[in-house]
């Protein structure tokens, strides 16, 4: 994995997830990638080290756990694949 993403059921929720993880761990924002292609458009993009903060984070923040979805990015360009992470 080169790096991970965070996909959002609403916009809101992806709002609420930047609150939380706002000066806790490095991320970019930015548009769900056409391979994922679910949720309301905006991700959050972070690196892999830092999963498991990341998930920390989320699950206390009230954020419900069906409002948004892991996934693991690798490769560039017109060979990039993203899968779910568990």
């Amino acid at each position: 994995m080169d790096y991970g993403v965070i996909t959002f059921v609403s916009s809101s929720g992806a709002i609420q997830a930047q609150k939380v993880l706002k000066g806790q761990v490095p991320f970019q924002i930015m548009p769900v990638l056409r391979e994922i292609s679910k949720g309301c458009g905006i991700s959050v993009r972070f690196q892999p080290g830092d999963l498991e903060q990341v998930r920390s984070l989320l699950a206390g923040s009230g954020l419900p756990p069906e409002e948004y979805a892991f996934y693991g990015v690798t490769g560039n360009g017109s060979h990039l694949e993203a899968a779910p992470l568990p």
